[in-house]
């Protein structure tokens, strides 16, 4: 791990990492992982102290930047972990690459109600000859903020993903992870892997455009009247003084 950690910091001018709020170009469904489904789940592997921390990446459709759902991730820290390192991720052969050299990895991350301060140690990572790394400097409950990391040319990783977002003592959900993509390095995002899905219409989407459709035709009949009801004062006014 030193000796990866060394390397980064050789290459670090060759890295543009951001973890600022930023608002992604990606459209709906072009993310490599849209979480909207649970169909490409498998592709997603742990390592390190998940266990230990109770920490787990679930696909739900309560909450969503784009399509159907997104990947909630909560933890259960009920005592002190001696291995502090671990998270989630994909292999480049997944993703049909030898590596993820020159690629572009972004992630869109909102933060849950009541889990300020528990995102300490999260990060959007990659691993293999470097350890490559971009953090997000503050998350956000109401607005999604965008994570990018950009992989030198030269860095033969295999590994992309997130890590564990917190070790301190907590139990609960932490935060949502919605359309994780990859640009390879001739700039092409990586296609869908069969995990997007359209936004499901609520029934309180449905009633409020039925009440939409109401009030436009009561709108219509009110400009009518208005409309007849001038029409009769100046045909009557025309007949009054012919």
């Amino acid at each position: 791990m030193k000796l990866k950690k060394f390397l980064a910091a050789a290459v670090a001018s060759a890295v543009v990492a951001a973890g600022a709020a930023s608002v992604s170009a990606l459209n709906d469904g072009e993310a490599t992982y849209c979480f909207d489904t649970n169909a490409a789940m498998a592709d997603w592997q742990t390592y390190g102290s998940v266990t230990e921390t109770g920490t787990k990446a679930d696909q739900t459709t309560s909450v969503s930047k784009n399509g159907n759902g997104s990947l909630i991730v909560s933890v259960n820290v009920a005592d002190e972990v001696e291995n502090q390192f671990g998270g989630f991720y994909v292999e480049a052969s997944a993703l049909g690459l030898k590596s993820f050299q020159g690629c572009t990895v972004e992630m869109s991350v909102l933060l849950c109600e009541n889990a300020e301060g528990f995102y300490d140690n999260f990060s959007l990572f990659s691993d293999g000859m470097i350890w490559i790394t971009a953090k997000p400097e503050t998350l956000s409950t109401s607005e999604w903020t965008t994570v990018t990391l950009e992989l030198p040319a030269n860095a033969d990783n295999s590994r992309v993903g997130f890590t564990i977002p917190t070790f301190t003592l907590h139990k609960g959900d932490i935060l949502y992870i919605d359309d994780f993509s990859v640009t390879d390095s001739d700039g092409k995002i990586i296609a869908n892997k069969g995990d997007y899905a359209v936004k499901a219409i609520t029934s309180a989407e449905s009633v409020s455009s039925g009440t939409n459709i109401v009030l436009t035709i009561l709108l219509v009949v009110l400009i009518l009247v208005i409309v007849g009801g001038i029409g009769i004062i100046v045909s009557s006014a025309i007949k009054r003084f012919s």
